[in-house]
């Protein structure tokens, strides 16, 4: 039996949707965000940037995923399936952008951490200097990319061992098709486990990675979030409620690649630990990544009020000249400077 239907149905759908969606979303940037953003635009910007990046890898990736005893078939079904060298590349490239999702929104944590507690110090962001914000993210994304390759990479024992399930559930030669996977250990005839150090030193690679920006997410969001909500702090109301909008989309933001891809990635590389044989199941996993990008822009658009508002028509002018000189006017009118947010 080959890959279901629904899988796919499911990956195109998320396709479309998250290119639209971002698409749209970098318009109400673009035409709708005004200069109170600051140089918080540049991030929001290059998180949906980043997003129709990700949906593109993601549908000339499009994985099947198989949970097999102690480890992980992940085979690539796309127009790239019976080229090994650069699918490959693309399920390398497509793991790492689990990476640079979370590095980046660890980054935005920072950044609103700074513009809220610390906006004396916003001056390490001014100018060009904001994309300096970008290198631990890229680093992150390397590293990442570079262990899935080296360390979950195709061998002759992992054919061998995934070479049945293959052929039974999903109709594939294994020598034929682009494949990765951890596979954290065999078993000798006596029934003794072999360990295999470099799945399992790649599996503490991502694991490690994903926890050191998750604690860096809490952090700021909770330290954020305390300083939002002391009235004792001199904000203008305006400043403080544009602020309360960017952090809980932001922590939307953050909750959202949780359930749909950290939660079940995370999961997915423990489970082999204990030979759980899960089959199938492990394509829930490549569904629930492929949702991200689509739901992510859906977010912002309408947790923020000017971009809401825009999208539902409640705004009745049009972004027009005349409607930018009196957005300009309104900016300046405020009593808060600009770069706080």
């Amino acid at each position: 039996m080959a890959v279901t239907p629904l899988l796919r149905i499911c990956q195109f759908s998320a396709f479309s949707i998250a290119v639209s969606a971002n698409l749209l979303l970098l318009y109400l940037i673009k035409m709708r965000a005004g200069t109170s953003f600051g140089s918080y635009r540049v991030m929001m910007i290059s998180f949906s940037m980043y997003a129709i990046v990700y949906a593109f890898i993601e549908i000339l990736t499009m994985p099947v995923l198989h949970i097999h005893k102690s480890g992980v078939l992940f085979y690539v079904d796309s127009v790239l399936k019976f080229n090994p060298i650069i699918g490959e590349l693309m399920s390398s490239l497509y793991c790492g952008s689990f990476a640079l999702c979370i590095s980046m929104l660890a980054t935005h944590f920072i950044f609103r951490y700074v513009a809220v507690c610390k906006p004396h110090k916003l001056y390490h962001f001014d100018g060009n200097k904001i994309y300096q914000l970008f290198i631990p993210p890229t680093i992150l994304f390397v590293i990442w990319t570079l262990s899935i390759y080296f360390n979950f990479g195709p061998n002759q024992v992992k054919k061998d061992f995934f070479r049945r399930v293959a052929w039974e559930l999903y109709e594939e030669d294994i020598d034929k098709i682009a494949f990765m996977g951890p596979l954290y250990f065999t078993r000798m005839e006596n029934g003794k486990r072999l360990f295999r150090f470099p799945d399992l030193f790649g599996a503490f690679i991502s694991c490690t990675i994903m926890a050191i920006c998750l604690t860096t997410c809490v952090v700021c969001a909770f330290k954020t979030y305390r300083k939002l909500n002391d009235l004792t702090i001199q904000m203008s109301e305006r400043t403080r409620s544009l602020n309360k909008q960017l952090f809980w989309t932001l922590g939307l933001q953050t909750l959202l690649p949780c359930v749909t891809q950290y939660i079940p990635v995370g999961t997915m590389f423990f489970v082999p630990l204990f030979e759980f044989d899960l089959g199938r199941i492990g394509n829930l996993v490549g569904a629930a990544c492929s949702l991200y990008p689509a739901m992510d822009p859906i977010i912002a658009i309408f947790m923020i009020d000017r971009f809401r508002n825009f999208v539902l028509r409640k705004e009745f002018h049009t972004v027009s000249k005349t409607s930018k000189v009196s957005a300009v006017n309104e900016e300046r009118r405020s009593t808060i400077p600009d770069h706080i947010i």
